[in-house]
């Protein structure tokens, strides 16, 4: 006797079966599952979020799903749909005032530009610009705020943030990232190298250690070549020998290690002891080397002009 075809399998006969996130609204008129986890939504503001969205819930018709619900299959991470969702059904949880972890704002980024949420992704590419710059004027504006972006860790400098916002940017194809980030891995190679490195790609990796060599070199030439006499002299200079001692202590300083300092601006701590024609001279160069290696900044690490790394971000 033939044997009966095994029925095809109901929800509930699944291997995994679903599993409700926090994000569970009773009332809600939607069920949104990624992966194994359900979140039940409202259609309405889901939709008016995203018109990709919108295409998906009205592509899906009339059919019912889970208690009554139409049910929508995203291929996303349920961590950053949970992160997203938050944010859209209650927005008092992502404030734009409050730090945030690391990975909320790398959601709002990833699903922000998928679903062309413009609002939320520009907010979160503002928080991560804000860190990681395209202009001196901005890396080097005193922001009280612009260590407590990023909730975990607290400081905004910590080598994890640097990673993951190398891999976001090569992710999300958002290079102007790269600079101001690849930099700060390249003066704190150290740490650099218990940690995460071993996650980012051989180009960078490399670019991090030889990129970050020529990077040094040319942050202490650049802004403080006003320091070595015989390179720029001061004629105006009205008290020579404690202005040159003085100069030399501050370059020995300097150079433990050579151009160790993520810093662009300048320090009234270099005034010390100079005259006042010195401290002309000392603003001046440092004023214009600072420019010079800013825009010479992405050639260390092999990447095109601020200009081209702009129009190549992808919107």
């Amino acid at each position: 006797m033939a044997t009966k075809r095994r029925r095809a399998e109901s929800w509930d006969d699944s291997p995994t079966s679903p599993v409700r996130s926090d994000i569970w609204f009773e009332d809600g008129n939607i069920i949104v599952q990624a992966e194994d986890t359900q979140f039940r939504v409202y259609k309405g503001p889901l939709c008016k979020s995203s018109e990709v969205l919108k295409t998906a819930v009205d592509n899906m018709g009339d059919s019912k799903g889970v208690d009554g619900c139409p049910l929508l299959f995203l291929s996303d991470s349920p961590t950053d749909l949970g992160h997203v969702f938050r944010a859209l059904f209650d927005p008092w949880s992502n404030p734009d005032s409050v730090p945030l972890p690391f990975e909320v704002v790398a959601a709002f980024l990833r699903l922000g530009r998928k679903y062309d949420m413009k609002p939320m992704y520009s907010r979160a590419l503002a928080r991560v610009t804000s860190v990681f710059p395209t202009s001196v004027e901005e890396f080097t504006a005193c922001v009280p705020t612009k260590l407590f972006v990023f909730a975990d860790p607290p400081n905004a400098q910590r080598l994890e943030i640097v990673v993951d916002t190398i891999l976001l940017a090569r992710e999300l194809t958002l290079p102007s990232l790269l600079p101001s980030a690849l930099w700060y891995a390249s003066v704190n190679l150290e740490a650099f190298a218990n940690r995460r490195a071993t996650s980012l790609s051989e180009i960078d990796r490399q670019g991090i250690i030889l990129g970050g060599n020529g990077a040094r070199s040319a942050y202490a030439e650049y802004l403080f070549d006003w320091l070595d006499e015989s390179a720029v002299p001061s004629p105006n200079c009205i008290a020579p020998k404690s202005c040159c001692a003085r100069k030399m202590k501050y370059s020995l300083k300097l150079w433990r290690p050579p151009g160790s300092k993520v810093r662009l601006s300048w320090h009234a701590s270099a005034e010390k002891g100079l005259c006042t024609p010195c401290i002309t001279l000392g603003k001046k160069h440092h004023s214009e080397g600072r420019k010079r290696f800013w825009k010479e900044l992405p050639s260390f690490f092999n990447l095109p002009s601020w200009d081209e790394l702009l129009a190549l971000a992808v919107e």
